[in-house]
């Protein structure tokens, strides 16, 4: 490896952190996991980092990185590199990116992590060659993401605002975590997706669902739905099928307004594979018009759970298209 062709990317989770050591090829070669604890402060939580990172160059002495960068679940303040509607409430509006910089003498960045996950497919995944590429995240939250010609396209907050929050039913839906009432990802995210296997477990106790779920000794999850679903368990792959439908038409209205060449399923809930991306698919072109949807594709994120780590660091790197 040579001294300068590597970045340290952060990726902020809610369960944990992942911090890696990235080459400009899109290769981790080094990472560890943070789990922070909920009465953790920005200073503790910046130490537990710092000393990740400074473990990872221990472990690679001949690495002189670039930079480090950083995904944020939530708006970036792009005035001072801070953050907030997070899932650690003590980096909300902390300037996270700056001090962490200043600690390793390194330029630091920071965007939104559904951005940098966006960046790194269209930096290092499968439809790479997509001049116009739109990810959708969709894990506990969901994220979306456009890149051109290998940049982000940002309207607001580090990304495309809260395209998550597409106002679905308005005032007559449920909120989401994050208060928006009657949104997309009130009906389609995995934090949805557990309100609704678990309503559907409580009046079906003896469903093969609640059953996995009893056997692991907690309660039942969107996690739990994938996996049956793969099984092939009808109540998972309706429930799929239904966030399917969802999502599909979110991306009919985001392909109508950005005119992407490749649309992406990625985050927690894309491990469900064809039983989400079907439904996906097929809403999205019955619902949208075809001037736009029919020179769209669809495909899974390639990079997987790696795209956040790659694309925070990712930030670091020059883009490799003009």
């Amino acid at each position: 490896m040579s001294q300068q062709d590597f970045a340290i990317g952060i990726d902020i989770g809610g369960g944990s952190t992942k911090i890696g050591l990235v080459s400009t090829r899109g290769e981790i070669a080094e990472r560890r996991r943070i789990v922070v604890s909920e009465t953790d402060g920005a200073d503790a939580i910046v130490r537990q980092y710092a000393a990740a990172i400074g473990d990872i160059l221990s472990a690679h002495p001949q690495a002189k990185p670039l930079g480090i960068g950083i995904g944020f679940p939530g708006r970036i303040h792009p005035d001072n590199l801070s953050g907030d509607l997070g899932n650690i409430p003590a980096l909300d509006d902390f300037p996270l990116a700056e001090r962490i910089g200043n600690l390793f003498g390194l330029p630091a960045r920071m965007e939104n992590d559904g951005t940098a996950a966006g960046l790194a497919e269209a930096m290092f995944g499968r439809d790479r060659d997509a001049r116009r590429s739109l990810l959708i995240a969709a894990g506990t939250g969901i994220g979306v993401a456009l890149t051109v010609d290998g940049k982000p396209f940002i309207t607001s907050g580090g990304g495309l605002g809260n395209a998550g929050q597409l106002i679905i039913h308005g005032s007559d839906g449920r909120p989401c975590r994050q208060g928006c009432v009657g949104c997309l990802e009130s009906l389609a995210s995995a934090d949805a997706l557990n309100g609704t296997v678990q309503r559907y477990c409580a009046e079906m106790p003896e469903s093969p669902l609640a059953a996995r779920a009893r056997s692991l000794g907690r309660e039942p999850d969107a996690s739990d739905v994938v996996v049956m679903g793969l099984e092939g368990d009808p109540a998972a792959v309706a429930m799929l099928a239904d966030v399917g439908r969802w999502l599909g038409r979110g991306a009919a209205t985001w392909a109508q307004i950005f005119a992407p060449d490749v649309i992406l399923l990625g985050g927690g809930l894309s491990a469900a594979g064809d039983l989400l991306l079907g439904p996906l698919e097929r809403e999205a072109r019955l619902s949208g018009l075809a001037l736009y949807l029919a020179p769209v594709r669809f495909s899974l994120a390639s990079l997987g759970n790696d795209a956040g780590i790659i694309g925070a660091a990712a930030q670091i790197f020059p883009t490799p298209k003009p």
